[in-house]
């Protein structure tokens, strides 16, 4: 486990860079963008990063640091422009983009936060890093596009993980693959890291899932179905989804959360081969779910 103080550093640095580049390449909308910025967030993807970077026993520098800060403003991009899909008047807590701006003017801003993530990673100079980047976005993307064409199609188990990964793990393969290129991780820790990342995105989606089903935030009028409603229709094909009793609800969270459960243990497992690895992993873990 990555000591707390110096986790707290890595992501005050972190932080410190989203001020700079904002302010180096601010607009009358500055305000605005910080303040969604430093809404409430877990930070996980940069965490994810920094715990990569320690398994693997090297160091957060600049070059990492580059990478965490790209790797935040591409997923803060993608909510701004997820909002405006999903025409959503919350996020983190506050007045979304969309429901203070509009539609034009958020995918502007949301134009504007990718643009910041290429200035982050041109910082790093290196074409290797970028194609990661670029492959593992479009991965993202094509996950979304086939989220929103799929809308009102319930899918099964199968084809639910795979969209949530594509949608979700994504990402956090792109920083495990970015901090072992930086490092210059041999194939074994390659292969595993990123393994590990894919299954433990597809897990901390589907948590986040399982809580806004709970909470009743699951948009069920934009056709985009979890796994909880997934799971609640295999076993119930006749019935309306919109009239799930409580019972219910937490019947099917518990299913999902057993599945999460698994993919997490499965994954664990898998990372055993990289020394201290386990340890360090369940610690992100455990850091995740107190969040």
């Amino acid at each position: 486990m990555i000591p707390e103080d110096t986790l707290k550093s890595y992501i005050q640095n972190l932080e410190d860079n989203i001020r700079t580049i904002v302010e180096e390449n601010k607009n009358e909308l500055k305000n605005d963008v910080l303040g969604f910025l430093f809404a409430k967030s877990k930070r996980i993807r940069p965490i994810f990063i920094y715990f990569c970077t320690h398994i693997l026993g090297g160091r957060v520098d600049d070059d990492i640091q580059n990478t965490a800060l790209a790797l935040e403003l591409i997923h803060s991009a993608t909510l701004v422009h997820d909002d405006v899909l999903d025409e959503s008047e919350m996020r983190r807590e506050d007045v979304s983009f969309y429901s203070k701006f509009g539609s034009k003017k958020s995918i502007i801003l949301g134009d504007y936060l990718l643009s910041l993530a290429l200035l982050a990673l041109s910082k790093l100079n290196n074409p290797k890093i970028l194609k990661i980047f670029s492959q593992n976005v479009l991965k993202t993307l094509n996950g979304e596009i086939n989220q929103f064409e799929g809308r009102f199609n319930i899918p099964n188990e199968e084809q639910c993980l795979e969209k949530t990964a594509a949608k979700t793990a994504s990402l956090f393969v792109c920083g495990a693959e970015c901090v072992c290129e930086l490092l210059g991780a041999d194939a074994a820790h390659r292969n595993a890291l990123k393994n590990f990342a894919y299954d433990f995105g597809t897990y901390f989606q589907l948590k986040n899932d399982i809580k806004n089903f709970l909470s009743g935030e699951d948009d069920i009028k934009n056709g985009v179905y979890t796994l909880p409603l997934i799971y609640f229709k295999q076993e119930n094909p006749e019935c309306d989804i919109i009239n799930i009793d409580r019972n219910q609800i937490v019947n099917y969270a518990k299913k999902t959360d057993d599945k999460a459960r698994k993919i997490i243990k499965n994954a664990l497992l898998n990372i055993e081969s990289i020394k201290g690895a386990h340890q360090m992993l369940a610690g992100l873990i455990k850091l995740l779910e107190e969040k």
